[in-house]
Order: C-alpha cells, then sequence, then structure tokens
C-alpha cells in the first residue's frame, strides 16, 4: 500500500512539473512576441524618393465681378506612410481658359541627379511664362525641401553644364532671361539679360 502511494505520488509530482514548466513556456512565447513586437514598432520607417506620388486639385473662388478665378492648388504628397499636402497660391485667372494650374512636373531641379518636385501655379500673362513651386529631395532627411524663390522663374528650363536656371519672361517681341544659380535651398539670381525678336 505505501509502494502504490507513493507512485501515486511521484505520478501527481511529474503532472505538477509538466504544467508549471508549460505555463513558464507559455509565458516564454507570449513575452518573445511582444518584445517582436515592439522591436518592430520602433523601428521607423524611412521614406525614399521612389514611394511618393503626387496628385493636385485646383481651387477657385469668385471675384469682385462674380466671375469663378483660381485661388489656389492643392497638392496630396503620399508616400507608404500616409498623406500630407502642400497649398499654393495662385494668381486670380480664369481656369476655363488658362490651362496647366497644378501640373506636376518631376525634374531634377538642383542637379543632384535626383527627381525633384515642381507644381504648375499658372501663367503670368497672355504670353504664357508659367510659374512653379518647387521643392527638391533632401536625401539626409528623406523629404521635399522647398526653394526660396523658386516660383520667380518663369517658364524654367535647366541647364546641367554649368548648373543654372533659366526663366523667360515675353511681352509682345521684348524677352527677359533670367539666370538663377540655387544656394541653400534658395533661387539666387545672378544675371538678367533682354532681348528684341523679330517675330
Amino acid at each position: 500500500m505505501l509502494h502504490d502511494w507513493w507512485y501515486s505520488f511521484l505520478d501527481l509530482s511529474y503532472s505538477l512539473l509538466q504544467i508549471c514548466i508549460m505555463k513558464h513556456l507559455a509565458l516564454f512565447i507570449c513575452v518573445t512576441v511582444l518584445l517582436c513586437q515592439s522591436a518592430a514598432a520602433q523601428k521607423k520607417y524611412v521614406p525614399q524618393r521612389s514611394d511618393y506620388s503626387f496628385r493636385t486639385q485646383v481651387c477657385t473662388t469668385t471675384d469682385d465681378e462674380g466671375e469663378t478665378v483660381t485661388d489656389s492648388i492643392i497638392t496630396y504628397v503620399t508616400n507608404k506612410q500616409g498623406t500630407y499636402t502642400i497649398v499654393s497660391p495662385t494668381l486670380p485667372m480664369d481656369p476655363e481658359h488658362w490651362q496647366g494650374f497644378g501640373n506636376i512636373v518631376e525634374d531634377d531641379i538642383n542637379f543632384d541627379g535626383i527627381p525633384d518636385l515642381m507644381i504648375c501655379l499658372g501663367p503670368m500673362n497672355a504670353f504664357g511664362g508659367f510659374t512653379y513651386d518647387g521643392y527638391a529631395w533632401d536625401p539626409k532627411r528623406h523629404t521635399f525641401v522647398k526653394i526660396e524663390n523658386f516660383d520667380e522663374i518663369l517658364d524654367p528650363t535647366f541647364n546641367k553644364k554649368d548648373k543654372t536656371i533659366v526663366g523667360t519672361y515675353r511681352v509682345d517681341d521684348e524677352f527677359e532671361f533670367s539666370t538663377y544659380k540655387l544656394k541653400n535651398n534658395k533661387a539666387v539670381l545672378i544675371k538678367k539679360t533682354h532681348e528684341k525678336m523679330d517675330l
């Protein structure tokens, strides 16, 4: 009888030991999963230039004469993390007559080989002279940085050889050519010339 009692005690002890081991194992697994999830959450998403897409919305208002004119452009900038907006004011012009408002151009405006962002704000006069907000991709900060005074450059063309940007403003047969350099995310005027052309 003592012998049977001893074996029953051992069976019970063994069962309790198994239960204890299983509980500790389950706790270990739960803690491990939580730690892995926490580590994954702490690993921040770093946006890459190729992650970005853009769309625009032209906003209008009514002028003093009751005509519908452009007021601003909202640019929706989207990456894997979400969407933020850029609001760009425009000249009050008839959006039915003038085209180009909100057009997106992804040219390399700072000559680093990476596509940047240009948002068309519309024309300056009847001869065109389209203006843009310019945003350069910053590979260190992984975001777009606004180029100050970029909207002063009309119909910009990019000279990769000397890394300058030339704007063209026309009134009838008179042309004004303004040459800019980018310095510390700012468009700096370095030369301006005038030319009259026979048209």
